[in-house]
C-alpha cells in the first residue's frame, strides 16, 4: 500500500472479516484465529481505485504502478 501510495495510487483495505469487527468482538468475544482463511485474505487483499470518472490516464497510472510491483513493464 505504501509503495502504491508513493506512486500516486490510493488503496484501501478491501475487507475486514466480520468476526474482527468491534461489535462482533465485543458481543460474541470473537478474536483473531477464529477464521484463519478470512484473516489470511484480509492480510493480503486491497482495493484499487475503480470509479466511473476514471480517465484513461488514471487507469494507466494504476496499472503501471501495480505492474511495476509485479515486475512487469509499463503500459504503452
Amino acid at each position: 500500500m505504501a509503495t502504491l501510495r508513493a506512486a500516486g495510487v490510493g488503496t484501501q483495505v478491501h475487507y475486514i472479516p466480520v468476526h474482527l469487527q468491534p461489535w462482533y468482538r465485543r458481543t460474541f468475544g470473537y478474536a483473531p484465529g477464529k477464521c484463519p482463511h478470512a484473516e489470511s485474505f484480509y492480510g493480503r487483499a486491497l482495493s484499487l481505485p475503480l470509479f466511473p470518472g476514471m480517465t484513461d490516464a488514471d487507469v494507466r497510472q494504476v496499472t503501471d504502478a501495480v505492474g511495476s510491483l509485479a515486475g512487469q513493464p509499463a503500459s504503452v
